[in-house]
């Protein structure tokens, strides 16, 4: 069993061993739900989160937004292409607190860019819990076409800006 300091409850024991968890890794929160083939789980470690159904990890950097409304964690998950997950947490102890903390904290700068002509996107730099890489992701604005080749190029040189000013 993996103890989770102040929480008075315990992963039970070989979920991390099932689920791939790396030993290095901390395992901050769990949740979990009965399912028809058995119990499933949701594991959040300093690293990253674990899905044993569809049993998958999900690098903190990698989740672009996480809502909760009992018992449905949703999360979206940037791509290509950007996908939407929706989980069913029976017990979900802290993990909505958890995943918050981690996904809040994985966020380096969030600008918006100004596009000209009243348009505009977006642009967010997330730390990789992995190597500390910083990666950048544009969002255009509602209404916009990301592959416009003039929008584009504006998004481009504006983050170059940004990018710049901020020495990152």
């Amino acid at each position: 069993m993996v103890s989770l300091p102040g929480r008075g409850s315990r992963l039970p024991a070989g979920v991390t061993t099932r689920m791939g968890i790396d030993p290095r890794e901390k395992v901050v929160s769990w949740g979990s739900s009965a399912a028809v083939a058995g119990e499933t789980y949701v594991v959040a470690t300093d690293r990253a989160l674990y899905l044993n159904e569809p049993g998958e990890r999900l690098a903190w950097d990698r989740i672009t937004k996480a809502t909760w409304d009992e018992p449905t964690l949703e999360l979206v998950v940037a791509g290509p292409p950007t996908r939407r997950l929706r989980l069913t947490v029976d017990q979900s102890r802290d993990l909505p607190a958890a995943v918050r903390d981690r996904v809040t904290a994985s966020v380096v700068v969030s600008e918006r860019l100004d596009l000209g002509g009243g348009q505009g996107a977006t642009a967010v730099a997330r730390r990789s819990s992995e190597d500390g890489s910083i990666r950048w992701n544009v969002v255009f604005d509602r209404g916009l076409d990301p592959s416009d080749p003039t929008l584009r190029e504006a998004a481009d040189i504006a983050l170059a800006n940004l990018r710049e000013s901020l020495g990152i």
